[in-house]
């Protein structure tokens, strides 16, 4: 993948963020790009503007957690471009509670999106990419998958899961010989909309459960919300998952702040010590 122009890129979670950096520093390099996310007038916008830059990109409204959808967003990929080079697996949620405070349905949710997301994407694009003898897959993690944190017991579990899949899949494709690369994001704090992410609750759970009412819940959540308001442009990473990508990369850490506290974190495991000053926030 060290030469971008021409190729085709698919990227979930599309319509904001993370995911709508990732479209226009890949169309930067010629990139065509399928753009996917669950908020279809957000899409539609991101589109537009992306079109005003000369920028060549489609649309699929697409709920990664379904894998009907998925798969059908791999179908109009392929429709659409007739190839697909590069996968962003790139849509995520979050919810901050205390652990036993989270409701079934917001687990259903956060693990739908965040990890099942993950999950369908590999399935439904891995294959097409092994066929052409070309391809990569980045897979959005977070520094939360590296390291833990007070009131982010879901997510943190999804993002976790992440990490270790992007790794389990990076040795399944040397096991059989496949050049398709792998990275695995791992971002820290980045100015996003994650903080509102129920704003795509998904009807079919049924009504948003209310926050719970621990004001050490709600501490965390604000103490988050403000490190995302601080946090970095989504144009920073983007500019590092392309790099990551020509490169053949696995990890990506846009962070360096959290480095110590990553590896302290392995330190204390290895040396059998409880968890402890490692916390994300």
């Amino acid at each position: 993948m060290r030469e971008l122009s021409g190729k085709v890129a698919v990227v979930t979670g599309a319509a904001s963020g993370i995911g709508l950096a990732l479209c226009r520093r890949l169309g930067a390099d010629g990139m065509r790009v399928m753009m996917a996310d669950v908020e279809e007038p957000a899409l539609a916008a991101a589109a537009a503007d992306l079109a005003a830059e000369g920028i060549e990109a489609a649309t699929s409204v697409t709920d990664v957690s379904d894998p009907d959808a998925v798969d059908a967003l791999a179908r109009a990929t392929l429709d659409r471009f007739g190839a697909v080079h590069l996968v962003c697996n790139n849509a995520g949620v979050a919810g901050g509670a205390l652990a036993w405070e989270i409701p079934v349905p917001s687990w259903n949710w956060i693990v739908g999106v965040n990890l099942l997301g993950v999950a369908n994407g590999i399935r439904s694009f891995v294959p097409h990419l092994i066929a052409q003898g070309e391809g990569h897959v980045v897979n959005t993690a977070s520094v939360a998958g590296l390291i833990a944190s007070p009131g982010l017991g879901a997510y943190c579990a999804t993002k976790h899961a992440v990490v270790g899949l992007s790794e389990s899949l990076r040795h399944d494709l040397a096991v059989v010989g496949a050049p398709v690369g792998v990275s695995v994001l791992c971002p820290g704090f980045v100015r996003t909309r994650i903080a509102e992410a129920d704003r795509n609750w998904p009807a079919r759970l049924g009504p948003p459960p209310e926050r719970p009412g621990q004001p050490a819940a709600e501490q965390m959540r604000q103490a988050v919300a403000e490190a995302i308001e601080s946090g970095l442009d989504p144009a920073v990473i983007a500019e590092a998952v392309r790099d990551a990508v020509v490169a053949g990369r696995f990890w990506i850490l846009t962070h360096p702040e959290f480095n110590d506290a990553v590896a302290g974190r392995y330190r204390d495991a290895v040396a059998g010590r409880d968890p402890g000053s490692s916390a994300l926030v």
